[in-house]
């Protein structure tokens, strides 16, 4: 499959994609990058880190151009380290979506606004949830108790961890949508333990897609022009924008069915392996 002379932006996720299981990166995915950069290809990290949380898996070094970060909710010049653009959600959506999902009685997250999203408030619901004590363990110090009888603060992010089951995801992502105007539900599977869903709630302009749209626009660069790698269903939005979506051996297979696919996984040099066979080095 020769693409060459047509794609000039390649976007790829980060966990489960581009980094291996330790978060190391294959020495074949970095020579890739590399050469892709030296044939004038735009290359873009796409990812659901925050940036504080994207420099604890990448270095200066790693030739990125663009880090579409917290899943489209900001985008960063990776080379000139400038912040572009950010989103945040409307006060009077966001307060509509923070009554709603305590009348659920969630385990959830709201995190500040960009650049300071590494830090959140949080709210325990019912029942017991291992992966919710895990989280906050992971990132102690970053946190505070959401007090809902004071004023809201402001975010662009809200998470709630739920089991992993896709009948109850999608219950509660109908349910929101409903219920709040202005908001886009994603679905990620929790990186570290997959019994867990962290359903995703972010301002209805934020996406993957919509930050490589964003990109596009600034450098003239189409959607048809554009290839994506991706192995889970947050990358969906990506996948569906561009004209040439890839996934990983390591994907769900309901994402192998209706994408385009290596067989390699992201232990494998999967990323690499999608490289070649768009045929671009």
């Amino acid at each position: 499959m020769s693409t060459r002379g047509k794609i000039k932006l390649i976007s790829t996720d980060l966990d489960g994609t581009f980094l291996n299981d330790g978060k190391a990166i294959a020495p074949q995915d970095l020579y890739c990058l590399g050469k892709l950069g030296e044939k004038q290809i735009v290359r873009v990290a796409a990812t659901g880190r925050s940036m504080h949380k994207v420099y604890e898996v990448i270095s200066r070094d790693v030739p990125f151009d663009y880090i579409v970060f917290s899943s489209g909710g900001g985008i960063y010049d990776w080379r000139k380290g400038d912040l572009l653009t950010f989103e945040k959600f409307n006060r009077l959506v966001f307060e509509s979506l923070c009554r709603f999902m305590l009348t659920l009685d969630l385990n959830f997250f709201i995190y500040d606004p960009i650049p300071d999203n590494n830090r959140f408030q949080y709210h325990r619901g019912g029942g017991e949830c291992n992966e919710f004590d895990d989280y906050l363990e992971r990132h102690a110090g970053d946190y505070s108790v959401f007090d809902e009888n004071k004023p809201y603060p402001d975010s662009g992010h809200v998470m709630a961890i739920i089991p992993n089951n896709e009948e109850l995801f999608e219950k509660l992502k109908s349910g929101i949508i409903e219920s709040c105007s202005g908001v886009k539900v994603i679905r990620t599977t929790s990186p570290v333990n997959g019994d867990f869903i962290w359903l995703e709630v972010f301002p209805d302009t934020v996406s993957k897609g919509h930050g490589l749209k964003w990109i596009g626009k600034m450098l003239n660069i189409s959607s048809r022009e554009m290839a994506a790698v991706g192995n889970d269903f947050n990358d969906m939005d990506m996948l569906d924008f561009v004209g040439y979506p890839f996934v990983m051996g390591n994907s769900p297979d309901e994402l192998k069915k209706k994408y385009r696919k290596v067989a390699e996984t992201n232990q494998q040099g999967g990323f690499s392996s999608v490289v070649r066979e768009l045929g671009l080095i």
